[in-house]
């Protein structure tokens, strides 16, 4: 519990669960008289403190990485999938109009599709501009200029 109070641990709790500032305070401590305004002051100040703010990261910390772990593909396996599909080193099923299946590489459409996401990921296509030489810069203005 990071030494926190059992109200303060419920707090951070329902920060968690995805309950809003006001709604978790009023679920961990006794505010139903309170008005909402006090209760968002209340709210803000407890996350404020260093100890419920450090928890609600280190917990925040926890449930993002147990996403990332259940997560369906990661950034690594998108651009390998996507350098398979643009190289056409990998055949895909398809389905001819009888509903028959059969192995076949990625159409030139596909492949170009891919190929311009790999591009635009590793920022290929951008405009770059090469300017150079010797610009002439013209100042007026000399008998206002101070030395």
């Amino acid at each position: 519990m990071a030494g926190l109070t059992n109200k303060q641990e419920a707090f951070v709790l329902a920060l968690i669960e995805g309950k809003s500032q006001r709604e978790a305070y009023r679920s961990a401590y006794k505010a139903g008289r309170m008005k909402d305004e006090t209760v968002d002051q209340c709210a803000c100040r407890l996350l404020k403190n260093p100890k419920v703010s450090a928890r609600y990261e280190e917990l925040q910390a926890a449930v993002r990485g147990e996403a990332e772990q259940r997560s369906v593909a990661t950034a690594a396996d998108v651009l390998e999938e996507l350098s398979n599909v643009g190289m056409g080193r990998v055949k895909y099923p398809a389905y001819d109009m009888f509903g028959n299946e059969h192995q076949q590489f990625p159409s030139v459409t596909q492949r170009t599709k891919a190929l311009e996401l790999l591009g635009k990921n590793y920022g290929l296509f951008t405009d770059k501009v090469n300017m150079s030489g010797a610009v002439p810069v013209v100042i007026t203005g000399g008998d206002e200029l101070e030395d």
